[in-house]
Order: structure tokens, then C-alpha cells, then sequence
């Protein structure tokens, strides 16, 4: 695995942009046939991010500077590379706005709806980072992507979201493609991570849709194609669980499913990408992706800590 490890990081952070990047014009769309998102993607003279792939290179910068997580650090960076055109969710706006204005790192994401905190996926989204870099120590893996989502959404729901989709991260960069994927022994793995019963009911609808030939509107009806994060973290899962065999199949039915695309089709990028590696991603949609030369960069550094 050591000989493929930056193939994967390398997927896994493409992978989230590319998913992002292709789900973008069909965000908050109804369903749509793959074939239209394959036309899409060639059709594209430039595949541009969301706040999905901007929030993720921000995450990635801050693990490479500091070598792990550094809450202040982070924050700084979501404040230094904010652009409101790229789509940020009302929530994380609010937050970065804070943040900007001196607030403490753990304080603003606490103060929404309620002081709740935010169930949505918008820590789910940018984790792809956090599961490269706890790939080889999964025990700290949910304290440690805790920290990560609690800087806009600490909402119990939204951290188990970003756990659940970091760990699908991790797991897939430890699995060796020259082997077949085994997606339920994959799917009991995930298990393994999982507190919230709201993610553990949704790991079991994923468990029965693999046993069965499921209609995308199954999948849609049974999992969800929402912001919350617990209608499209397992909704991305199951995309790439379903798919494992092409990077390119799972990212365009994740998208096909319509709804919050680009999100669903970031996460599974990340995953998709995590454990295909970077050659098996279309060379077209690499070629056409907005910063690749950055996500690379980011990857490779990430890389480093475990060579």
C-alpha cells in the first residue's frame, strides 16, 4: 500500500473536486439519467468548485502547516480563503463571518439554531483531508474529526456526518485495488466508527439496497439527497459501495441522484478517489479540474507525514 499511497491521496482530494465540480450545475436539481452527467463533464471547458472543494483546501493547507489540527489555524484559513461566489451555505457564512471578526475558533459554529449547532453537511464535505491523515491511526479518528467539524458545525449529527464520511476516506486508502472490494465487508467496517443511531439505521438501509438491484428513486426514497448531513453522507456511501469497481460510474450516479449533487458528489469523489487512486480518474476531468496543481501539491505534502 505504501508504493500507491500518493496515487490515493492524490485521488481522494481530485476526487473530491471533480464530484463537486461536475454536481455544481445540477445542484438542486430532480433526478437525472448518468449519461448527462458523463455529457456534462465533456462538454466542460473548466470543472470550478463549489465551497465544497474550497472548504477541503483549506483543511488540507492547515493539517500540512501545523501537521495535524490546530483549531485557530484552520479557522484562519476558512476566514483567509472565503469567497462568497462559491456557493457557501448560510450557516458556514455566518460562522466565517464571525471568525473573521476575532471570535475564538470553537465559539461561533455553537451559537447556531439555537445553540444547537448545524446538522448539515457542510463539515461532511471537506473532511476528505482529515481521513487521509488518520488513515493509519483509526482509533483517534473520531476525536480527531470532531475537532475539524466543530470549527462551523457541532451539532451532534453534523460531527457523526464528518466521521462517518472520513472513516469511508480512511478505510478506502487501506484497501488494496488489486483485490476485488468487498462492499459489505467495507459497509461492517463502517459499523465500527458510528455512535448516532440516526447513521447506524441509515449504515443498515445501506446494508439491504446493496442486497437488492435498487432503483435510484429507492435509493433516494430510503437514504435522502439533502443538506442534512444524515440524508447524504450515507447516500454517498452507498454510491461508491455500489460502484466499486469505477471511479467515474460511482461519482456520476452519486450526482444522477440530484438534490444537494454537488455535495453527495464530493463525498463520494473523495472516497471513489481515495481508493481507485488518481490514475483510474477520467484524464480529461483531471485535466479540466479548476487548481488541480494545488490539490496535487496539498496531496503529495499530506503524503509526506506517512512515507
Amino acid at each position: 500500500m505504501k508504493m500507491n499511497l500518493k496515487s490515493k491521496f492524490r485521488g481522494s482530494l481530485l476526487g473530491t473536486g471533480i464530484g463537486d465540480s461536475l454536481g455544481r450545475t445540477l445542484e438542486s436539481c430532480r433526478m437525472v439519467e448518468q449519461e448527462k452527467v458523463k455529457k456534462l463533464a465533456e462538454e466542460s471547458e473548466t470543472l470550478r468548485y463549489t465551497d465544497d472543494t474550497q472548504q477541503m483546501i483549506s483543511l488540507a493547507e492547515s493539517l500540512v502547516e501545523k501537521k495535524g489540527f490546530d483549531g485557530e489555524h484552520f479557522a484562519e484559513r476558512l476566514v483567509e480563503n472565503f469567497d462568497p461566489m462559491r456557493g457557501y451555505g448560510p450557516g458556514s457564512s455566518q460562522v466565517i463571518r464571525n471568525l473573521e471578526k476575532g471570535n475564538d475558533w470553537d465559539k461561533p459554529a455553537q451559537r447556531l439554531f439555537g445553540g444547537e449547532g448545524s446538522y448539515g453537511n457542510g463539515s461532511s464535505m471537506r473532511v476528505a483531508p482529515a481521513g487521509l491523515f488518520c488513515y493509519d491511526n483509526l482509533e483517534n479518528l473520531r476525536t480527531f474529526v470532531r475537532d475539524c467539524s466543530r470549527v462551523t458545525h457541532s451539532h451532534r449529527l453534523g460531527i457523526e456526518g464528518a466521521i462517518l464520511q472520513s472513516a469511508s476516506v480512511a478505510l478506502a486508502t487501506r484497501k488494496e485495488t488489486s483485490k476485488k472490494l468487498d462492499s459489505r465487508g467495507f459497509l461492517e467496517e463502517l459499523f465500527g466508527f458510528i455512535k448516532e443511531k440516526e447513521f447506524i439505521d441509515k449504515l443498515e438501509k445501506i446494508k439491504k439496497l446493496l442486497s437488492q438491484n435498487s432503483s435510484r428513486k429507492k435509493v433516494i426514497q430510503t437514504l435522502g439527497n439533502g443538506v442534512e448531513a444524515f440524508n447524504s453522507v450515507p447516500t454517498a456511501v452507498y454510491s461508491f459501495l455500489s460502484h466499486p469497481e469505477d471511479f467515474a460510474d460511482a461519482v456520476t450516479f452519486a450526482i444522477s441522484l440530484g438534490g444537494d449533487a454537488d455535495t453527495i458528489g464530493a463525498m463520494t469523489g473523495a472516497a471513489a478517489g481515495a481508493y481507485h487512486g488518481e490514475g483510474k480518474i477520467p484524464s480529461d476531468w483531471k485535466r479540466k479540474l479548476e487548481d488541480r496543481e494545488k490539490l496535487v501539491g496539498l496531496a503529495d505534502q499530506l503524503a509526506k507525514f506517512k512515507s
